[in-house]
């Protein structure tokens, strides 16, 4: 069906949304710097396709935007092939440390873009090349080496991944700061004499972050003692807050290990607090953004007699959108971060008939389009190119699928952020099956706060008050499509899986349309790679510890809990948890509340600037069996 109509309301707010696709200004003029400078690198790289430095960086360009602007891996062949032109045409030949270098590089690139079976391959050989070579106390093999163990943990085999990052924290002794850190973060359980030596690291990080020491000040065993720690760990001084952080992330699981819960906190909320410094978050532009969102996409009229009412409620229906013939129908997985929507992709991912696609979509990309066909110059909506759009995402989310999975019917998109475009998906496609992954309010704040995030989509994870606006934003946008869209986003709460494993799953399925099969009870044995940081809990059967874990922190989440007190309370009657009520006003009513503040900088010195890693490493979370 084919339709053109004057529809000026639903331009004018589609102008309006403009603004929630391109994000903030400076982020748009960022990514079209990175365009701007891979456009350079190609036409260097083609003008001098026998030169080591042109293709190094084309490489290195194309890595740079894949991170920055994801477009649903698009980049990566590129990259990957200019890498190894780099490789082949290195000083001193492709067995030099020159390519090792190169090398390392491709199996970052390889494995943040999920193809992490060719990136241990590459890692292997990386490692192999660097050990010929003498280079074992390199940035060059320390950072491989940490990256091959992020590979293994993706690939389920934990016990080798402990092991690599265990060989990482002592080749990175003096060699490389960024990776001793980050490979602490990693690991899963630590003996006394490990956690003993962690607490000298941050007393001489903590010292070392407050300035120059005036050793003519302090006593003289204070003096030895310094610089006996000194001595030890200065070569970690340099490293920047950033990087420093991760070893508190470290600490606050090696001290929740020991039941020592205080320091426990200490350590996260210092940690976070130097991430937070580092990067800070104005939430002025979600805000904004879930505004305009809300005036775009109205509930429908359908008793209006204004035909352009009418075909917005059939844009909205999914009259416009596209229906694939082939019959590949996507799943949508939203939500906040740490809800468990891991877990749900990988039930759904245990099905014959269902591909789990990851968290790198093909859907954001494709905004810009759908906003101008819905924003046309004429003033006219032309339906067949709104589901021409929908068309180009099926048709990228058909070449996800591996090409010995011919009998997959539904592939799943797992990019979170998507809950903010809801409203697209339901003009653009014709069936789309929607879940939202949602968790008790509190238990999600902390396991965000408590996850060491790297890279892009959190930067608001850091402070507790940030997290708590999130998690409103978040609760708003449902709400809302709720109204919008009656019916068609089912929400799942983690709760819900826990106590009703097998009920929860056969309405999953029955929403989306999937034929029950009882490999989905067993998801935790299906073999496939994941890449965040609920890794480990997909590994193993469903348990209850998670659940609730935020009342052991209630005093200390103050910031968190009191702008969601009502929407702590309604999530618990809602799911049938036993409310919270009276724990929330003993610990915000009474004066019982820690004085964090919003952030957790009042636990941790102020933060100072510093330099960073010189090698790629790929963009993963540390990802424990944690909250």
């Amino acid at each position: 069906m084919c339709r053109a109509l004057a529809a000026a309301a639903l331009l004018a707010a589609a102008a309006v949304a403009a603004a929630v696709v391109a994000g903030q200004p400076d982020a748009a003029a960022a990514r079209g710097g990175l365009e701007a400078e891979v456009a350079t690198a190609r036409a260097a790289a083609a003008a001098a396709p026998d030169s080591f430095e042109a293709q190094l960086a084309l490489a290195g360009a194309l890595h740079r935007a894949d991170h920055a602007a994801p477009n649903g891996g698009k980049r990566v062949p590129d990259a990957a092939a200019a890498y190894r032109r780099a490789a082949a045409l290195a000083p001193g030949g492709p067995a030099s440390p020159a390519a090792a270098y190169v090398l390392s590089n491709l199996g970052a690139l390889l494995l943040s873009g999920g193809r992490v079976g060719e990136a241990g391959e590459v890692m292997n050989a990386t490692l192999a090349l660097a050990e010929s070579l003498g280079m074992q106390r390199s940035d060059v093999y320390v950072g491989t080496l940490f990256n091959l163990a992020k590979a293994e943990q993706q690939r389920g085999e934990q016990e080798r991944s402990q092991a690599l990052l265990l060989q990482v924290v002592e080749s990175a002794r003096g060699v490389a700061g960024a990776s001793f850190l980050k490979a602490w973060a990693g690991l899963k359980s630590f003996s006394p004499e490990q956690l003993a030596e962690m607490e000298e690291i941050q007393r001489y990080l903590r010292r070392a972050r407050q300035g120059p020491v005036d050793e003519a000040a302090l006593s003289r065993g204070e003096r030895h003692a310094w610089q006996a720690l000194q001595a030890r760990w200065g070569w970690l001084g340099a490293l920047s807050p950033a990087d420093q952080s991760w070893f508190n992330f470290a600490l606050w699981a090696a001290y929740q290990q020991a039941g020592r819960h205080e320091e426990a906190w200490q350590a996260l909320a210092e940690g976070n607090a130097l991430q937070d410094a580092a990067a800070p978050f104005d939430p002025a532009q979600d805000t904004g953004n879930v505004a305009a969102i809300v005036r775009m996409f109205q509930p429908p009229k359908p008793s209006s007699a204004d035909p352009g009412d009418a075909f917005y409620a059939a844009l909205m229906r999914g009259e416009a959108g596209f229906r694939d013939p082939p019959g590949l129908r996507p799943i949508f997985v939203v939500g906040m971060p740490r809800s468990g929507s891991t877990l749900v992709e990988q039930i759904l991912a245990s099905h014959s008939q269902v591909w789990g696609a990851g968290e790198d979509t093909a859907l954001a990309p494709l905004l810009p389009d759908l906003l101008a066909v819905l924003h046309a110059p004429s003033g006219q909506v032309e339906a067949s190119n709104i589901a021409a759009v929908g068309a180009r995402y099926i048709a990228d989310m058909r070449g996800r699928v591996p090409s010995d999975r011919p009998e997959a019917r539904w592939v799943v998109d797992k990019m979170l952020r998507n809950m903010w475009h809801i409203g697209f998906i339901a003009m653009m496609l014709a069936d789309p099956c929607i879940l939202h992954a949602t968790r008790h309010p509190a238990d999600a704040g902390l396991s965000c706060f408590a996850q060491p995030f790297e890279g892009r989509g959190t930067p608001w994870a850091n402070n507790l008050t940030h997290i708590a606006q999130q998690l409103e934003l978040v609760q708003r946008l449902a709400d809302h499509w709720d109204a919008a869209l009656p019916g068609r986003v089912m929400h799942v709460r983690y709760e819900d899986l826990i106590r009703d494993q097998e009920g929860t799953t056969r309405a999953m399925l029955a929403h989306c349309g999937i034929p029950w099969e009882p490999s989905v009870l067993s998801f935790h044995t299906t073999q496939r790679t994941v890449a965040t940081a609920s890794l480990a809990q997909v590994r193993q059967r469903l348990y209850s510890s998670s659940m609730l874990r935020w009342r052991r922190y209630a005093r200390q989440l103050a910031p968190l809990l009191r702008p969601l007190r009502s929407a702590i309370l309604r999530y618990e009657r809602e799911a049938g948890l036993e409310s919270s009520a009276a724990l929330l006003a003993e610990v915000l009513d009474t004066g019982a509340a820690a004085n964090a503040g919003g952030s957790a900088a009042n636990a941790a010195p102020a933060a100072a600037a510093g330099g960073g890693p010189q090698q790629e490493q790929a963009q993963q979370q540390a990802g424990r069996e944690e909250l």
